[in-house]
């Protein structure tokens, strides 16, 4: 089989062969550099886009935290109405917080949902000016020993207790139905959850998803 040279040795044979024939030496011209590729600027990452929550034709708008739980959702509902969602698979408490803004920037509204060796136990924690001021207990509605719902002092925000559904199966998700008489005050939505951290009933660090913007139009 022939043997190919590399082009490296076949020019070395070329010139050798030129000096024994009493030829000109030929002088390679020196190779001109590849030029040097300008170093690639990544791309800008692009911030997520802020859901509207004016815009109902949307249907739902996400806060996802980045794709990691928990997830908080917020569907418009029939007239004054939003249903508001919670999910995290191997969460063992769930916490919405509806906060008021501007003047009303110290007054929220807490419902906080914790699993039970018996029963869930649900409550709504109302603050005015940063302060507790009342806490509702909506533990026994499945049996309808619970107070049937209420509002807050101040926030334009209500909630009935046949609203709820809670986590079941293991699917980690807590949903609620909020009524708004004022659609159109800004509130700040706030999901939250936490687990057990390492002991049953021993709540580990809560987290929370980005605050949610909502007025409707």
């Amino acid at each position: 089989m022939a043997r190919r040279l590399a082009p490296a040795a076949l020019l070395a044979t070329t010139l050798v062969l030129a000096a024994c024939s009493g030829a000109a030496s030929v002088t390679p011209a020196p190779a001109t550099p590849a030029p040097t590729a300008a170093p690639t600027t990544p791309a800008p990452t692009q911030a997520p886009a802020t859901p509207n929550p004016s815009d109902a034709s949307g249907g739902t708008g996400s806060v996802d935290g980045g794709g990691t739980a928990p997830i908080l959702s917020i569907e418009p509902g029939d007239e004054d109405a939003i249903r508001v969602t919670v999910s995290d698979p191997v969460a063992k408490a769930w916490r919405l917080t509806v906060a008021g803004t501007g003047e009303l920037g110290g007054d929220r509204w807490v419902i906080t949902v914790e699993t039970g060796d018996v029963g869930p136990s649900i409550t709504a924690t109302e603050y005015v000016d940063g302060e507790e001021v009342d806490t509702m207990d909506l533990a026994g509605y499945l049996d309808g020993t619970a107070a049937a719902g209420g509002c807050h002092s101040r926030l334009p925000v209500c909630l009935d207790s046949s609203g709820f559904r809670l986590p079941t199966g293991g699917d980690g998700t807590f949903a609620v139905t909020l009524h708004l008489p004022d659609a159109g005050t800004p509130l700040l939505v706030t999901g939250a959850t936490a687990t057990w951290d390492g002991e049953p009933f021993l709540l580990g660090p809560w987290t929370e998803t980005e605050p949610f913007p909502w007025a409707a139009s």
